[in-house]
């Protein structure tokens, strides 16, 4: 049962005020361990990720808990072996469908690679936990409780459509980005919402966001125009801008662009085996519901699920 009426607006303006009140104030107390220059690093630091990752989860806890008396497991946030398997599952296929475009960028010559005098193990540790943190801090402000939110209102095309659009223009401000770069970054966050509204796990999507984004720092090649690089590589890319993204790296370029049209209907269709989808239909009112689910996430009947 879809909601009527405008509680919907409510709930997401009072999710994305809670958002900007904790961010604001978590990111003035991390002012003061940071230099004057901190914030014109084009790299990931503690200070970005630590106070958005808190302040996501304060709003989607004190909204979906709290407020709405719901449980973390309703946006796909299961404990246990349950979660953890989501996790390393949605991890791989994110490396995966990124690894595809680096790959090739290799065989053409297009990418070229040389060892940073700047790493070390450690630093790679650090960077690879600040990048799974704004994975999960993203994924918790545009899947998870808005996702949900608009689902129930208007379907998961709407959530879908909604959730995307939002995820391109957060990133708008990126150094470098451009046409191109926005339009795969809007694609990507159809990717993300399509695997949010086949899994219902959080866990999963983010998961994915995780491992894209860790085998570009990995490869040493920017993610989202960021200098994030976690192995002791400093990649060069020599192709044509149009193909590798240029300085803001291949989420600006045409592979990405074609790779992630391709990603999206690979996990569509694996998606809705991986997990419990059917909770992103209920409302912020309703309980956990169970029972096998159609593509649109409404309940079958036993004969239906027995055809």
């Amino acid at each position: 049962m879809k909601e009527t009426g405008w509680a919907w607006v409510g709930r997401l303006a009072g999710f994305v005020a809670l958002f900007v009140a904790c961010a604001l104030g978590l990111g003035l107390v991390a002012s003061l361990f940071t230099g004057p220059d901190a914030a014109a690093s084009p790299t990931i630091a503690w200070w970005m990720v630590v106070p958005v990752l808190t302040a996501s989860f304060a709003a989607t806890w004190l909204l979906a808990v709290l407020v709405d008396g719901q449980r973390l497991s309703w946006l796909g946030l299961r404990g246990g072996i349950g979660g953890v398997t989501e996790l390393v599952l949605g991890s791989f296929a994110g490396v995966v469908i990124v690894g595809v475009p680096v790959l090739i960028l290799a065989a053409l010559g297009w990418v070229s690679w040389t060892a940073s005098a700047e790493s070390s193990f450690w630093r790679g540790i650090e960077v690879s936990a600040l990048v799974f943190g704004a994975a999960l801090a993203e994924e918790l402000l545009f899947r998870g409780y808005p996702f949900r939110v608009i689902q129930a209102r208007f379907g998961p095309v709407a959530a879908l459509v909604a959730t995307s659009t939002a995820f391109g223009l957060a990133h708008g401000a990126n150094p470098g980005i451009g046409p191109l770069a926005f339009l795969n970054l809007g694609l990507a966050g159809g990717l993300l919402g399509v695997v949010y509204w086949r899994t219902g796990s959080l866990w999963f999507v983010g998961g994915v966001h995780f491992g894209w984004n860790w085998l570009l720092a990995a490869s040493g090649l920017s993610v989202s125009g960021l200098d994030v690089s976690i192995s002791g590589l400093d990649a060069v890319l020599s192709g044509p801008p149009l193909w590798t993204g240029g300085a803001f790296g291949p989420e600006g370029g045409l592979l990405v662009t074609l790779v992630t049209a391709i990603g999206t209907v690979w996990l569509w269709r694996i998606g809705g085996s991986t997990g419990d989808g059917g909770r992103s239909s209920a409302s912020p009112d309703a309980g956990p519901q169970d029972g096998p689910r159609d593509e649109e996430g409404e309940i079958r009947s036993e004969d239906d699920s027995s055809s």
